[in-house]
C-alpha cells in the first residue's frame, strides 16, 4: 500500500520517535510512506538540547488572547490543497496523521479526494492545551476535536482512559481503537557499556533511572525526595537522571541541599539514539508520576530492555504493567509507598531479576512492538483483505 503520513509537529523528543517508529515499521512491512509535514523528520541531525526547549512561538502564542487558535486554524488554508497535492502525486491509499490540535486538514483532503484517514490521537489537546493555558478557546477546541475525530475513517488512541475521554467529548465509540504505543526491539538490546559506567562513576551501586526531559509534571522533584527518604543514596544504590531540561537547576539545588551530590548523576541531554547505551546501565527504571491518559514510551522502552521497573498505580500504568510480575507499583504521590518500592528492587537482585524478565516477556505477549502496530492499522483497512473505500 502507499500510505501518506501527516503532521503538523516540531518533530523533536517522543513526537519524533513515534513518528520515525511507525513510518519505519509501515516501510519494514514493504509499504510505501511518503511523509507530509512543515519540517524535515527523517534526515534531521539529532539536537536534544534545543529540542528540550519550549518553543519560543509557544511562549509569544500564551501572551496574545487566541492567537495560538488562529494560527493553527490557519494552517487549514494552506494545507488542504497541500495535501491534496501529496495524495494524488503519491498515489496514497490511505492517510495516516498525527492528530493536532483545530487541525482539519486531514479529513477535508481525506473526503475531497475520497480516501481514508486513521487519526493517531496520542492526547486530548482541547482538554491538555486548556490546563497548560496555551489555548483560550476551549469549548470551541473540543467541538472541533470532536468533528474531526467523527469525520476520520478511524481514530487511534494510546490508552483506555483516552478512548473514555474521546468518548466523553462525543467521539463515537465505533471510531475509537485503542494501540498502545510500542518499541524497537532491534535498537533496545541489552549490551552494557562499562566504559560509559566507569565515566558515570556508578562502580557497585545499584542504579535506579529516569529518561526523559525535565519538566516539573514529570515528576522529578518526587523522585529525589522518594530517594532521599529511602536513604539508599549513602552507599546501596546511585540515582542516574538521563536528560535535561527547565527543572535541573532547582533539580540540583534540592541534590545540594540535602546531601546526594554522591549519589545523583545527572548525565546532560541525551539523543534519542544514545538512550539504550545508558539504559543499559540501569537496573531499576522508574515512572514517577504520569498524566492519566497518556501512554509512556518510556515504560515500554524500560520493558524491553527488561528493565525492573517502579512506577505509579493507575489506570493507564496498569494497562501496561501488573504489580509484582512485570513492576513494583506505588499509590501516585505517596512519598513513603515510592521510596519502600526503591527499596525493595534494590535490597531484592531476585525481585529485579523476576519483574526484569517478565515486563520483557509481556512485550512479546501482548505485541507491544511499532511493527505489530503497523500491521494493526493496515489491519483496520484491510477488512476481508480488501483496502476500505472512502465512506
Amino acid at each position: 500500500m502507499k500510505i501518506l503520513y501527516h503532521h503538523r509537529t516540531r518533530a523533536t523528543d517522543a513526537q519524533k520517535v513515534h513518528i520515525l517508529e511507525m513510518v519505519a515499521a509501515f516501510r519494514g512491512l514493504g509499504h510505501e510512506v511518503t511523509i507530509a509535514s512543515l519540517v524535515e523528520t527523517e534526515n534531521r541531525t539529532s539536537e536534544p538540547e534545543r529540542e528540550a526547549q519550549e518553543s519560543g512561538f509557544k511562549k509569544l502564542f500564551r501572551r496574545i488572547p487566541f492567537s495560538s487558535e488562529l494560527i493553527q486554524l490557519g494552517y487549514n488554508l494552506f494545507a488542504i490543497p497541500w495535501l491534496c497535492s501529496k495524495i494524488r502525486s503519491s498515489g496514497a491509499n490511505f492517510i495516516y496523521e498525527r492528530y493536532s490540535l483545530l487541525n482539519f486538514s486531514g479529513v477535508a483532503a481525506s473526503a475531497l479526494m475520497r480516501k481514508p484517514i486513521i487519526v493517531e490521537v496520542n492526547s486530548p489537546l482541547a482538554l491538555e492545551m486548556s490546563r497548560d493555558k496555551e489555548i483560550r478557546a476551549r469549548k470551541f477546541a473540543a467541538w472541533m476535536e470532536r468533528v474531526i475525530c467523527n469525520s476520520a475513517t478511524r481514530v487511534v488512541v494510546v490508552s483506555g482512559p483516552l478512548r473514555r475521554i474521546m468518548m466523553e467529548n462525543g467521539v463515537h465509540e465505533t471510531k475509537l481503537y485503542l494501540m498502545p504505543n510500542g518499541v524497537n526491539l532491534h535498537r533496545f538490546v541489552s549490551k552494557p557499556d562499562s566504559a560509559l559506567a566507569n565515566r558515570l562513576g556508578i562502580r557497585d551501586r545499584v542504579a535506579i533511572g529516569f529518561v526523559g526531559w525535565f519538566r516539573r509534571w514529570h515528576g522529578l522533584e518526587f523522585l529525589l525526595e522518594a530517594f532521599h527518604q529511602s536513604g539508599l543514596g549513602k552507599d546501596r544504590a546511585v540515582l542516574m537522571l538521563i536528560g535535561d531540561g527547565p527543572a535541573t537547576p532547582e533539580l540540583r539545588d534540592y541534590v545540594a541541599k540535602v546531601g546526594l551530590g554522591n549519589a545523583v548523576i545527572f548525565t546532560g541531554a541525551v539523543s534519542h539514539e544514545d538512550i539504550p547505551a545508558y539504559l543499559n546501565l540501569v537496573e531499576i527504571a522508574v515512572q514517577p508520576a504520569a498524566n492519566e491518559y497518556c501512554c509512556p514510551m518510556k515504560i515500554i522502552e524500560y520493558m524491553g530492555l527488561g528493565k525492573a521497573i517502579v512506577a505509579p498505580r493507575q489506570e493507564n500504568i496498569e494497562e501496561l504493567l501488573d504489580n509484582g510480575r512485570t513492576a513494583v507499583l506505588f499509590k501516585p504521590g505517596d512519598t513513603e509507598g515510592f521510596a519502600r518500592a526503591l527499596t525493595a528492587l534494590v535490597l531484592d537482585s531476585s525481585l529485579r531479576a523476576r519483574v526484569g524478565q517478565g515486563a520483557l516477556r509481556a512485550i512479546h505477549d501482548r505485541g507491544l512492538l511499532w511493527e505489530a502496530n503497523a500491521q494493526r492499522v493496515v489491519d483496520i483497512l484491510q477488512p476481508g483483505g480488501k483496502v476500505l473505500v472512502y465512506d
